[in-house]
């Protein structure tokens, strides 16, 4: 069986439809249609997708798609759904266009349709900058009740990767649909994604090669908590042509992308690209360059700072260089991976191992690599290296992040090794555990209870730290603690470590206020928590919880229990932990009635970066037992 087969294998025969999807025609609504006045599956949404269709064909050498779309308005205040603005990529050839906009608004009033069509001077174009235009208009008159529907055609030049169609909106969608008609010399992958896809209709005309696929009662896409990019997990089909048969040659069949390393020996063959791996006269420059370092990870760290320190970043995106790497060493400005290719060069200059790694961050629309050359799914050039035995992933793009680790938004799973020979995908591995340590001592006097605190940020969470608060201070120490009006910093010192991993120690002191005459006093131990509340509130999860990166939390507190008082209560002990010790919890009390301190130790493990909706539940309930025991108060008690 080959990849083309497994990928449409892939795509399970099952159907999910619930309300039957209907042919969207301009002006002609159903019944259920003029009386829906609320989404039956989400009665809260403000506006409800109706139906959507895309259906594309193969026209003089071109791909077009087919669009149109209707929605319904349920609440005036959801007007900004009546702003449409359709984005195309032009470049230099004009390569995608549009064709046949056009665009309707219907209100049904005392039993009539009152329709208003958008004409030509309703429509307005813009250029927005590196070849793409934008095609924007508003629907008039929309109120409580209205369908607005449009329709265009794109005609696309590129056939070689083609878009598809992403089924979920940011509002409910009762039903969307794609189509498209493949000649028979035309082979193409088909990549799906998403858990309604894998369930949804798939219908396969083997004389015609069309294929069609529709999905139903999709519920609105909304950010979560922990979800920053939720693009990564939507509804969607694209394509890349795998072959096609030459009829210039007798209708042979010719792959395209056929295997991993003809990927790479495409970009290879890039002028650009190849440039950085040349043995030439920039490459003995580089050689003659002097870093210190008693070892090769000394070396690359200091390549690796010299690079941040002396070239300035662009905001070119993408994994291709536009410039050579002499033109960089020249001009000292580059993109992300060209200063990326370039640590590439002089740490190889230096005999230390490396290789570029290509990746698709999250955000770029792809919650995992699928295992054939399908290019669209990459995004991003890392590095990877390989120094006394352990491999080291690297990227010279954030100022706070140091060599051996990662932005955040590259921590996936795996890669594509791109090398001369036996390229391939590999996995990655960020051995990093981060975590707060946390050490305070609490004591009083007559009119203020005096917290002593030691707090060290450990990995990524001193890089995060950092990001927010790299020029902390005394003065602004009070509004990073969120301090009530009768708690004031008196002391605040950081410092900053970097050895085997990153380190943030802040040292301070804060004095709280309290009344002399009062009976009870509320003690709360812990003031620095990673979490002030729970995070997760809704009922129900779309979206799996992104941590990002493993933790373990630590934090003591002694409380010194003053001459003249008490301890009258304090929380109890607790041990709780989340199936599969995905996360686990723990608080422990322990009284010293000879030196009158009360100890409380506070544990938390996080040991997945990825919690899926299926658990959801459980963390929900895990975290809402954890916020509320590290806020309950040691309670002490003036002698009688």
């Amino acid at each position: 069986m080959n990849l083309r087969q497994l990928a449409i294998l892939a795509m399970v025969v099952l159907s999910t439809s619930v309300l039957k999807a209907q042919e969207i025609k301009l002006g002609k609504y159903s019944k259920e249609e003029l009386e829906m006045s609320e989404c039956p599956f989400e009665p809260d949404a403000s506006a409800v997708v109706l139906g959507e269709q895309g259906i594309s064909f193969f026209s003089n050498s071109q791909c077009v798609t087919e669009i149109r779309r209707r929605l319904k308005i349920f609440d005036a205040s959801a007007k900004e759904y009546a702003d449409i603005t359709i984005r195309i990529y032009e470049g230099e050839n004009r390569m995608e266009s549009v064709v046949g906009l056009k665009a309707q608004v219907m209100n049904y009033e005392n039993g009539k349709e009152k329709i208003i069509k958008m004409s030509k001077k309703d429509f307005f174009e813009s250029e927005v900058g590196n070849g793409y235009k934008e095609i924007r208009f508003t629907f008039p008159n929309v109120k409580e009740g209205s369908i607005i529907e449009y329709e265009y055609n794109i005609y696309s030049k590129s056939i070689t990767f083609l878009d598809g169609w992403t089924f979920q909106n940011d509002i409910p969608t009762i039903f969307s649909r794609y189509r498209i008609d493949i000649p028979e010399y035309l082979d193409y992958r088909f990549l799906g994604q998403g858990e309604n896809f894998i369930v949804a209709n798939q219908a396969r005309n083997k004389e015609s090669g069309g294929n069609d696929w529709v999905l139903t009662n999709l519920k609105s896409i909304k950010p979560e908590p922990y979800m920053e990019n939720f693009v990564d997990y939507l509804d969607k089909i694209e394509f890349q042509l795998a072959g096609y048969k030459d009829y210039s040659n007798h209708g042979h069949y010719k792959p395209v992308l056929s295997n991993w390393q003809k990927l790479a020996d495409e970009l290879y063959d890039m002028e650009e690209f190849k440039s950085y791996f040349r043995n030439n006269g920039t490459f003995k420059d580089l050689e003659e360059k002097e870093f210190e370092g008693d070892t090769d990870l000394a070396k690359a760290e200091n390549i690796y700072q010299y690079i941040k320190e002396t070239y300035t970043l662009n905001d070119e995106g993408g994994f291709v260089p536009s410039q050579s790497i002499k033109k960089l060493v020249e001009g000292k400005v580059g993109s992300k991976t060209e200063l990326n290719l370039l640590l590439v060069a002089m740490l190889r200059a230096h005999g230390i191992e490396a290789t570029p790694l290509l990746i698709s961050s999250k955000g770029n629309g792809r919650s995992y690599l699928v295992q054939f050359p399908f290019v669209r799914q990459f995004n991003r050039l890392i590095v990877k290296t390989t120094i006394d035995g352990e491999e080291i992933f690297a990227d010279t793009s954030n100022e706070f992040v140091p060599f051996g680790y990662l932005p955040l938004e590259y921590h996936v799973e795996g890669g594509f090794l791109v090398n001369k020979e036996d390229s391939k995908l590999v996995g990655m591995d960020l051995d990093h555990k981060s975590g707060i340590m946390q050490m305070v001592n609490i004591s009083l006097d007559e009119d203020s209870v005096h917290y002593n605190h030691q707090v060290r940020y450990m990995d990524y969470d001193a890089i995060r730290f950092l990001e927010k608060y790299e020029d902390l201070d005394e003065e602004g120490a009070s509004k990073w603690l969120k301090l009530d009006d009768d708690a004031v910093v008196t002391t605040f010192a950081m410092e900053k470590k970097e050895d085997k991993v990153k380190k943030v120690q802040n040292s301070f002191n804060v004095d709280r206020a309290i009344n002399p005459s009062t009976e009870m006093l509320l003690i709360s131990p812990i003031i620095i928590s990673r979490y002030k509340e729970n995070p997760f509130k809704v009922d129900e999860r779309i979206f799996p919880v992104d941590f990002n990166y493993l933790v373990s939390d630590n934090y003591i507190a002694n409380i010194k229990i003053p001459d003249g008082y008490v301890l009258d209560d304090y929380p109890e002990q607790m041990a709780i932990s989340l199936p599969g010790g995905l996360a686990k919890f723990m608080y422990i009390p322990q009284e010293d009635q000879s030196n009158n301190i009360l100890r409380i130790n506070i544990k938390f493990d996080l040991n997945t970066e990825m919690v899926q909706p299926r658990d959801y539940q459980g963390l929900k309930a895990f975290m809402e037992y954890l916020v509320n025991k590290i806020q309950e108060p040691v309670v002490l008690k003036k002698k009688s």
